[in-house]
Parts: C-alpha cells; structure tokens; sequence
C-alpha cells in the first residue's frame, strides 16, 4: 500500500482508520483478520461502516435462512450455532470486506474527480461511518423479520378459544 493509498484510504475510513490500515496490512497477506465489531453487530456494523451492498446482501441472506429454518421448524440450538458460525465468518474476514470496499469505492471516486481537494472531500463524505444508517438498517431488518414471522405463524391457532389457567382451583 503505497503513502498516497494510505492517506486516501485514512479519508475514507474517518473515525478508527489508524485501526483499519493496521488491519488491512495485515490483511494483504492473509485475508483473515479478527473484528470484534463486526462479530457481535454483523448487518449493523455493515450500515455503520455505509457498506450499503454488504448490508443489504446479508439482510436478504438472513431473511431467506429465517424463512428456511421456520419452514423447517429447527431447533432453536441449531438456530443460535448457526448464527454465531455467521457471527465467527463476519468477525474473521469483516476486515477483508471492508478493506475491498472502501479500495473498491476510493478508486471509483477518483475515477470521476480529479481535483485532489474535491476528491478528499468526496472521500470523506462517501466514506466514513454512520450511525443513523446503522439503526435505519437494522430497522429496516426487524421490520421485514417481523413481517415474515406473523406471515408464517400458524393462522389455526386461535388465543380466545384457548382456557385460561385458574390458579384458584385445585
């Protein structure tokens, strides 16, 4: 990574960039590189970062595994050791992803600008992290969770016909 990278790339990434260019050196060698943000927060972490493509991807993934493993009725053991595997993958190659976006998006950027202040600008405003998009995001996925629950909840149940528990009988 030449200095000129380095410093578009600190532009980019805004707050944590000494943490990330330290991560993708590492990287470059070795795609696996542990990030505990991105093993506990996983779709939210993409939308903190504006890694819109990866965010909406694993959202999509996340639904259509929901739809699969309620059809299927698994096991809530399966359930949970399923997605911590999902949790262990984003934690280990998060760094990578992120490394090959943010790469992916300053060249894009100076594909279009050519003037270095209005690129460095352009760098700080695509880039960098928010936590507005962040919550949007997960929003957005509890709701469309939500959604694809009461969807596929079973419809024969009916909660007024169901006896109450007196606890004053023996």
């Amino acid at each position: 990574m030449t200095q000129q990278e380095r410093e578009e790339l600190r532009i980019f990434v805004g707050k944590n960039a000494d943490y990330y260019i330290s991560k993708w050196e590492e990287v470059s060698e070795n795609k696996i590189s542990w990030n505990r943000a991105a093993f506990f927060f996983g779709l939210l972490w993409f939308g903190y970062r504006k890694m819109y493509p990866h965010a909406f991807g694993f959202m999509i993934f996340s639904l259509i595994l929901q739809i699969i493993q309620t059809k299927m009725n698994t096991d809530p053991l399966i359930i949970g050791l399923t997605n911590l595997a999902i949790s262990i993958f984003i934690g280990m190659f998060g760094n990578y992803l992120y490394y090959e976006y943010a790469k992916s998006k300053v060249q894009e950027i100076e594909s279009k600008i050519t003037d270095e202040k209005n690129l460095y600008i352009e760098l700080a405003r695509q880039g960098g992290a928010s936590y507005f998009t962040a919550i949007g995001i997960g929003l957005m996925y509890l709701v469309a969770s939500s959604i694809i629950e009461y969807g596929m909840e079973d419809k024969n149940e009916n909660f007024r016909e169901q006896k109450s528990i007196d606890p004053w009988s023996s």
